[in-house]
């Protein structure tokens, strides 16, 4: 799957997600436009971290057992960050993460639909 489709992807991932989390709290545009970016980073990484055109590609970062890992980081830093704000200090790093994460996540499912599909 090309770099583009994974940042297409990412992204309307993060529009749902900025779109449920803006129904519990307001958020800035600065805050937004923080998880835009982390997700569009996070959307391309796994690409960063074993290019296509290696021999490497799709191994520990592009794995089933990376997909496990993304699923449940994205689920703590979802629930850290729906607590009240006094609770976490600097909440929009928390946010940034999660989008990260997200963006991550959506990488790994995309790849997981391929028919290379994802390794062990």
């Amino acid at each position: 799957m090309r770099k583009g489709a994974h940042i297409i992807i990412g992204v309307l991932a993060f529009f749902g997600y900025a779109y449920l989390l803006s129904l519990l709290r307001e958020t800035t545009s600065e805050v937004f436009l923080l998880g835009l970016f982390a997700v569009i980073i996070g959307s391309i990484m796994p690409d960063i971290l074993e290019a296509p055109t290696s021999w490497k590609h799709r191994r520990i970062f592009h794995s089933k057992r990376a997909l496990k890992c993304m699923a449940g980081a994205f689920g703590i830093t979802a629930a850290i960050g729906v607590l009240p704000s006094p609770f976490i200090p600097h909440a929009f790093l928390v946010y940034g993460l999660s989008c990260f994460v997200l963006g991550y996540l959506f990488h790994l499912l995309a790849d997981s639909t391929t028919k290379r599909g994802l390794p062990e």
